[in-house]
């Protein structure tokens, strides 16, 4: 005759021990759910997190650089001729574009430098 055959109170107790702990169920039902909670693990330190963040920030930098320059070439025509008489004509945004490109790469580079050096001193 199987044991499943037989009923669950004449049957022993199974008992699971967590932690030290007796915990009693009846053959045949679930043993209680047990929930682990794992330490909190991220893929990425936070000087790597940094790193992506500048980079990317950088590439968004060149983006709008070609993008200005494609713009420039487009407005021209594509001629040297042309490509001077705009730049002679918008003298004043295009210089403005340019300061504001330097402050943007030179900010991305203070950044960069403030991680490596903050490495070195760990």
């Amino acid at each position: 005759m199987p044991s499943t055959a037989v009923p669950a109170h004449h049957r022993p107790p199974a008992v699971a021990y967590h932690g030290g702990v007796p915990y009693h169920y009846t053959i045949g039902q679930q043993q209680p759910q047990i929930v682990v909670q794992l330490p909190e693990t991220s893929s990425m330190s936070p000087a790597q997190r940094e790193l992506v963040v500048n980079v990317v920030l950088l590439l968004v930098v060149a983006v709008v650089l070609c993008g200005c320059v494609t713009g420039l070439v487009v407005i021209a025509g594509g001629t040297l001729m042309g490509l001077i008489g705009v730049v002679g004509a918008n003298a004043v945004p295009i210089g403005v574009t340019a300061v504001g490109a330097i402050v943007a790469a030179g900010w991305v580079i203070a950044k960069l430098k403030g991680l490596t050096t903050s490495e070195t001193k760990k």
